[in-house]
């Protein structure tokens, strides 16, 4: 079991030093703003008030600048600020990470087109199986649902005040996905494991944010959904491993544990 303090409280919202405005999808970030307060005027400034309120928009040297939820909701390219707040992606032709690499992405972008590129690279780099219960239909190596959620948790969730990214590994036999930041106090591995956790989100405002944008379930159900998922293509578990430093989530391969395949594709 391992317990890690949470991020400071106001971490999220405090200004990133480099960024400007300009790094931001000033449309998008208008239009979420619009939906979460209902009622704008036109009057100049209306909208950036609204965003600093939210926690999006702080001020540096008295300009505003992108908060570390703002940048990584509505940036443009959040990475040329943050390089480590990107996803390293890779598909391993083999079981172990000392195996052939066949493919790499290092995926950029604000959260929702990491999440985006993500389940692209899965799709095109995994395979289908006849399903067990209807084999008319394909079921997927993995289920998109559970890819999903695992890598939206993984980006909400992980510190940002750690330097290394968020990495998704595809072996023969399972896909993992490894955050930096061990789990948020009052946390443990053994809640996280059996109950799907608790509503304690290190990062509560960037959790907000993505719930609001439609990328995260209700906070403390995401651990729930992935097991629900996996649990619908094979009797094989979900695996959750925790350190000081990180926190790794293990699918299964569906086709692996159907045909017993670990050389495969």
């Amino acid at each position: 079991m391992s317990l890690v303090a949470p991020t400071p409280l106001g971490f999220e919202r405090s200004p990133v030093a480099g960024a400007s405005v300009d790094d931001l999808d000033l449309a998008a970030l208008e239009a979420y703003v619009r939906r979460r307060v209902p009622g704008l005027g036109a009057e100049p400034g209306v909208h950036e008030r609204a965003a600093q309120r939210l926690g999006l928009i702080g001020t540096t040297g008295g300009q505003p600048t992108p908060t570390v939820v703002g940048l990584m909701a509505f940036g443009t390219a959040p990475q040329v600020s943050r390089p480590e707040w990107g996803v390293s992606i890779v598909r391993i032709r083999g079981a172990a990470l000392a195996d052939p690499v066949a493919a790499r992405l290092d995926a950029e972008g604000n959260l929702a087109e990491l999440v985006r590129l993500g389940l692209e690279f899965v799709r095109a780099n995994t395979r289908a199986a006849p399903n067990l219960l209807v084999p008319a239909d394909l079921a997927p190596e993995y289920p998109e649902e559970a890819v999903r959620e695992a890598l939206v948790n993984a980006l909400v969730h992980r510190d940002y005040r750690l330097s290394g990214r968020v990495s998704l590994r595809i072996f023969n036999d399972r896909l993992e996905i490894w955050s930096p930041g061990g789990l948020a106090l009052p946390i443990s591995l053994d809640e996280l494991a059996q109950h799907g956790g608790a509503s304690f989100p290190r990062n509560p405002l960037l959790a907000a944010t993505a719930r609001h944008l439609g990328l995260l379930e209700q906070i403390g159900r995401g651990i729930p959904a992935i097991r629900r998922s996996i649990a619908s293509a094979t009797a094989l578990p979900v695996q959750f491993h925790t350190s000081q430093t990180e926190v790794r989530v293990v699918l299964p391969s569906y086709i692996n544990a159907s045909m017993g395949n670990v050389s495969g594709n």
